[in-house]
Formats: C-alpha cells, sequence, structure tokens
C-alpha cells in the first residue's frame, strides 16, 4: 500500500514538473520559404539579447553560511558610543580615583541582524528528439537562461531589500530619504524635480553627519536620534545607484561630465559613468522606477496609499559593504542530467540566499522625477 501510494504521488509530480517543456515545437523559429535547389546557410552564431548588468552584490557585504547551517546572525555595532554627551557615550572622568571608583561606562551598543537564506529553484525541460533536430545547442541555451534569470532575480531582490530600509524617525535611527527640486514628497513630484549635482552632493553630505533628518507632514526635520557619520573608504565607498534616465541628465550636465573624468589608474567596475565628488555611480535598471500615479516607494513604510506626481526613480545612495549584506546558503549550482520516463534532458538551476539591511543609516534614497 505505501509503494502504490509513493508510485501515485511520483507519477503526479512528475506531470507537474513536465509542464513547460521545450519541445520541437516551442524553439524551432519561424517558418521559412526555401527550395529544393537554392540552398539555405543556418548560421550557429547567435544575434543576442540585451541583459540587465547585475550591479548591487557587488556592494554588499557576502556571508557563505557553511553546510548544515539554517541562517546566520550577523553582529553589528549600531554606532561608536563616542564622547559622553550627558546621557550616554564613554564616561571619562578629569578626577584622579583615590577615595571614589570611576565612572563606568555601560557598553549596550550591540545589535544583530539574522537571515535565512531563501532556496531558489529554476529549470529546463527539453525533449531529446528537440536536441536531435534543433540546429542550436540548446543545452547552453539553457544553461544561459537560468544563470542569467537567478543573477537578476538576486539582483533586484537586494534593490528592493535596499530600497525599502527602514527610514529614520524622531525616534529611530534609519535610513534618509531627500527629493528632487522642491517636491516633498513622491506625491508633489512633477517633470522638473530631476536629479542634480547639488543632490548627490546633499546625499553625501546626510551620509557622512551624525545628524539624521525626516519628513513630516511635508517638512524636513532634524531628528533627535544621531546615526553612524559614514565616510567612504578604497575599499567601501559611497556609491549611487541610479537609472539610465538619471544618466542621460548627468550627461547633458558639464559640470558633472567634467568632474567625472577619471584620468587615473582607478578601477572602473561595468556599469560605472564616472566618480562625482568621491562617490561612484553607476547606472542599472534595477533600480525601482514608478510611473507617474502609481503606487510610490514611500507607501510602503506611510500608511494609506500614496502615489506618484510624477514618472519617477528612487536613486540609492549608500555606503557600500556595510548598508546590506546577502547571506548565501547555497551559491548556483547547475545539473544536467537525463529524465527517461519522458525521453528528455534536464537542466536545473538550485541556490538560496538572503539580503538584509544592516546598518540603514548607511543608506539615502533620493526620489527623482525621471
Amino acid at each position: 500500500m505505501m509503494n502504490d501510494s509513493i508510485q501515485r504521488l511520483s507519477e503526479q509530480q512528475v506531470k507537474t514538473l513536465a509542464t513547460g517543456t521545450t519541445q520541437s515545437s516551442s524553439s524551432r523559429g519561424s517558418a521559412l520559404t526555401a527550395y529544393g535547389l537554392q540552398p539555405v546557410m543556418y548560421l550557429k552564431s547567435i544575434v543576442d539579447a540585451a541583459q540587465n548588468q547585475l550591479f548591487f552584490t557587488n556592494f554588499c557585504n557576502i556571508v557563505n553560511l557553511p553546510t548544515g547551517v539554517h541562517q546566520v546572525s550577523i553582529p553589528l555595532r549600531t554606532k561608536y558610543l563616542g564622547r559622553d554627551t550627558g546621557s550616554d557615550g564613554v564616561q571619562i572622568s578629569t578626577t584622579e580615583p583615590t577615595s571614589t571608583d570611576m565612572t563606568v561606562t555601560t557598553i549596550d551598543n550591540m545589535d544583530n541582524v539574522a537571515a535565512i537564506p531563501t532556496p531558489r529553484y529554476a529549470g529546463v525541460a527539453i525533449t531529446n528528439y528537440n536536441l536531435r533536430v534543433n540546429a542550436l545547442n540548446l543545452l547552453q541555451w539553457a544553461k544561459d537562461e537560468l544563470s542569467y534569470g537567478i543573477g537578476d532575480e538576486l539582483d533586484r531582490e537586494v534593490a528592493t531589500t535596499i530600497g525599502d530600509a527602514t527610514y529614520t524617525s524622531d525616534t529611530v535611527n534609519g535610513s534618509q530619504i531627500i527629493y528632487g527640486g522642491d517636491a516633498t514628497g513622491d506625491s508633489s513630484l512633477d517633470s522638473g524635480d530631476v536629479i542634480t549635482t547639488d543632490l548627490v552632493a546633499k546625499a553625501a553630505r546626510y551620509l557622512k553627519q551624525s545628524q539624521a533628518y525626516y519628513y513630516t507632514g511635508g517638512t524636513e526635520t532634524l531628528s533627535s536620534v544621531t546615526k553612524n557619520p559614514w565616510l567612504p573608504t578604497s575599499g567601501e565607498p559611497f556609491v549611487l545607484f541610479i537609472a539610465p534616465v538619471q544618466e542621460e541628465t548627468f550627461r547633458k550636465d558639464s559640470q558633472f561630465v567634467n568632474a567625472a573624468e577619471y584620468g587615473s589608474d582607478k578601477v572602473i567596475r561595468n556599469g560605472e559613468i564616472g566618480e562625482y565628488l568621491g562617490i561612484k555611480i553607476i547606472v542599472t535598471n534595477n533600480v525601482e522606477q514608478v510611473a507617474s500615479g502609481g503606487t510610490s516607494p514611500d507607501d510602503a513604510q506611510t500608511s494609506g496609499t500614496t502615489t506618484t506626481g510624477a514618472s519617477m526613480t528612487r536613486c540609492i545612495m549608500m555606503k557600500a559593504k556595510s548598508a546590506c549584506s546577502v547571506a548565501w546558503g547555497q551559491k548556483p549550482t547547475l545539473k544536467v542530467f537525463d529524465y527517461p520516463q519522458r525521453d528528455q534532458t534536464w537542466v536545473t538551476i538550485v541556490s538560496a540566499w538572503r539580503p538584509v539591511v544592516v546598518q540603514s543609516d548607511a543608506i539615502v534614497f533620493m526620489d527623482v522625477a525621471d
């Protein structure tokens, strides 16, 4: 009885997994008109489609979990205590402790962020008949599609995770947000509130200083909490992620073009269009973009439904390696194997990951009109 149940379950799984099989009719291309004495040349070199380039993970802290570990707890220092300001900080005395003890400092700036890598599965099933009659290397084609699909999913998820980082409030130390032009929210953006070099300088200042700002009632307000005063370093620079529409704006700005010329032997990463004020500028299609009247990125952290006043992009400036970590439970693993029950060859890719924001105050959002 047990064996019969397993067999029925196995048959059901086969039917489910076989959905979407790549057969000859789905990969034969478009029909041709040909004649027997007019030869046709079939090229095997491919005119490839465009790919989104993957950049966000290059600037994240990577944690690899060993086999047998379910999750990782990432310790962090919320911020250095610094000097005593009356209620916190390192207690410093100027009196020699002869008859009384020196004042000791409570260390309470420790915290942690947990990450449980989520497994991700993808596969392609190709009939062996299709492999025999097709002019192309379908197995390599499938490997390329699966590898790129998993990579694009990871990059988009990292971008979304960073974009949803907790905001600063009067009592919470979090990410900060600034808007293009005279806008005070995504709903008040109009077509002229585009990215500018001045906005980049302002975002960099917000990362560097210990004061933090947030918007309340359409007014930018100084928070009562202080933040980490981040500074760029060679290994952990400030990075600004923008969309192609912001790249166009910068390319037309002589101030940016002149300042972004390297004239040195610095390492340039793919997608990097220049370095402005010491900030690496990366162009990617994976930053969040919303059409006019769409649900605002602010809506995730505000009550009610907020719509955008113009087509917009949430650009992200952050301190590399500090803002976000990616926990890998399993790096992408490709397998190719026979599936004789249906005379097919399968290509699968399996991985597990989880991006998490570690230091939210190492992030400044720049919501600008396109």
